[in-house]
C-alpha cells in the first residue's frame, strides 16, 4: 500500500515538474493542453466517433477530483488519426493522453478492421501509457459520459479503482493497451477484456470480450472469466458456493501445467493446488475437489468444442512447460487449439475443508 501512494506522490511531483516546463516559450502552455483520462472510441459506417472525458486544468494534479470537474467532448472522422487531430484544431488545444486511465471500445470496435488501424496508430504516435486500462461498453457513449458527470470521481479514476480494490482478481489480469499491442504482434494468446454496462447509475462488468489469436470470438460470462483467471494464476481468492449450506474460501491458488502429446493431439493436465477455509457449512475435502474439477473441465471443454476458445490460455506456456509441443505448435498455434483437450486435478489443503 506505501509503495503505491509512493509512486502517486512521485507522479504528482512529475506533474508539477512538466506543468513548470511547458509554462516556458519553448513547450505548449498548460492552457492549451486537454487531458483525458478516459477515451471512448466507436466506428460506424466508415467514420469514428471519439469522446474525450477530459479533466479541467484547475483539477489536473488531482486526478481523482470530483466528477463535476470534468469536461465531454467529441470528434469525428474517417479514421482516428484524423479525429484526434480534428478535435486539437477545433478545440484549439494538444490531447495529452499520458494521464488517460482507460480505453473504451464501443461494442462491436474489435470486430472492425479500424481496431488495428488504431493500435498501429497507438505505436506509432506513442501517445497513450502502455498500462493504459482497456473496455468495452454495451451502454451507449452518452450514458458513459454521463457516468463521468455522476460519479464520485471522474470514469477513468472509477475505473483504476476498480482493478487497485478487487478482492478476487490479481491488478495484472486487466487487459492494458501494452498487452493488446503485444497480441498484434503475435496472435497467440486469449485475453479477455471486461464490458461494461451502465446500471443504478455505476459501470459494472457483465461480461468479458474473448480475444484469441487477435481474433474477436464473442463473449463468456463471469463464471467463465473466474476460472480463466484461476487458471491463470491470477486470482487472490475464490469463494466456492457447492449448495446453499455450503461455502469455501480458497486462498493460495497455483496452477501447474503438464503436455502430452500422441497422433498429432496435445492433453494438457492442469494441476490445481489451493487452500480452503470453511465459510459455512462442512464441506469436505473431497467433495470441493470434485465440484472444482468438474467445473474446470466442464466449461474448458465446453468453450474449446463450441468456439475454439483456449480460456487456459495455454499457449503461453508451450516453450517453458512443453518445448517438444512447442516445436511443433510454435508457429502453427490455431492448429494447436484445434487440438487440445484439457484434464484437471484438485489437490485441497486445510483443516477447515474435513
Amino acid at each position: 500500500m506505501w509503495e503505491h501512494r509512493l509512486k502517486k506522490i512521485c507522479g504528482a511531483v512529475c506533474l508539477a515538474a512538466l506543468a513548470l516546463l511547458l509554462s516556458g516559450c519553448a513547450g505548449t502552455e498548460l492552457e492549451n493542453k486537454t487531458f483525458p483520462l478516459a477515451v471512448i472510441i466507436a466506428q460506424e459506417e466508415g467514420r469514428h466517433t471519439v469522446c474525450y472525458l477530459a479533466q479541467q486544468l484547475s483539477e489536473v494534479a488531482n486526478e481523482r477530483a470530483d466528477g463535476g470537474n470534468m469536461t465531454a467532448a467529441d470528434a469525428s472522422g474517417s479514421t482516428y488519426y484524423e479525429t484526434h487531430q480534428s478535435f486539437e484544431k477545433n478545440n484549439r488545444c494538444r490531447l495529452d493522453m499520458t494521464h488517460t486511465k482507460a480505453v473504451i471500445f464501443q461494442k462491436g470496435f474489435l470486430e472492425s478492421p479500424e481496431f488495428p488501424v488504431f493500435l498501429d496508430t497507438v505505436r506509432s504516435e506513442n501517445t497513450y501509457a502502455r498500462n493504459t486500462l482497456v473496455y468495452i461498453s454495451d451502454s451507449s457513449m452518452e450514458e458513459m459520459a454521463e457516468l463521468n458527470n455522476t460519479l464520485e470521481v471522474p470514469l477513468g479514476s472509477y475505473l483504476e479503482q476498480m482493478t487497485e480494490n478487487e478482492q478476487e482478481v490479481n491488478e495484472q489480469a486487466f487487459v492494458t493497451l501494452g498487452a493488446l499491442l503485444n497480441e498484434q504482434a503475435n496472435a497467440s494468446r486469449t485475453l479477455l477484456i471486461p464490458v461494461l454496462k451502465e446500471n443504478r447509475g455505476l459501470p459494472e462488468i457483465q461480461s468479458y470480450e474473448v480475444l484469441q489469436g487477435f481474433e474477436a470470438k464473442g463473449r463468456v460470462g463471469v463464471k467463465e472469466a473466474q476460472i480463466y483467471y484461476l487458471l491463470a494464476g491470477q486470482m487472490k481468492q475464490m469463494d466456492v458456493f457447492l449448495d446453499q449450506r455450503e461455502q469455501v474460501r480458497l486462498r493460495k491458488l497455483k496452477c501447474r501445467r503438464e503436455f502430452y502429446m500422441e497422433n498429432g493431439k496435445v492433453t494438457q493436465r492442469l494441476i490445481l493446488t489451493a487452500d480452503a477455509q470453511r465459510i459455512t457449512g462442512n464441506a469436505k475435502q473431497e467433495r470441493i475437489e470434485t465440484m472444482l474439477r468438474n467445473r474446470i473441465e466442464e466449461t474448458c471443454r465446453s468453450e474449446l468444442a463450441e468456439r475454439g476458445v483456449d480460456l487456459t490460455d495455454s499457449s503461453r506456456w508451450l516453450a517453458m512447460c512443453a518445448p517438444e509441443v512447442y516445436a511443433e505448435y510454435g508457429r502453427k498455434v490455431r492448429e494447436y487449439w484445434g487440438e487440445l483437450e484439457v484434464e484437471g486435478e484438485v489437490l485441497v489443503r486445510g483443516e477447515d475443508a474435513g
